[in-house]
């Protein structure tokens, strides 16, 4: 191969280096990083940059919902069981703990 294209690819590459980390910025916003990814390859990064600018953060909405954790094996259950169904297949009644746990 020639010097030329050594060259060339060598920036083809570095090009698509540079969009994927500008598009990891895109992660924590509405275009995510795909689509900020395939605009910036496609667009040039500076498309790729107003795009980035003019979505919004996203945002988490995070709610408690009430689960049922057994202290004994650490399984927790989204419906109420007067013991916990995996110890009792062994042989053990064990009672179930009322936890509130984060959900997204």
């Amino acid at each position: 191969m020639e010097t030329k294209h050594i060259i060339l690819i060598i920036l083809i590459l570095a090009y698509i280096i540079i969009v994927y980390l500008f598009s990891l910025l895109g992660a924590k916003r509405d275009i995510g990083k795909k689509r900020l990814f395939w605009v910036s390859l496609f667009l040039t990064p500076v498309i790729g940059l107003a795009f980035l600018l003019s979505s919004q953060h996203r945002k988490l909405t995070l709610y408690t919902e009430e689960r049922f954790k057994c202290e004994e094996c650490g399984y927790v259950f989204s419906e109420h069981h007067e013991h916990c169904p995996f110890c009792e297949k062994e042989g053990h009644k064990h009672a179930l703990k009322p936890v509130n746990m984060y959900m997204t």
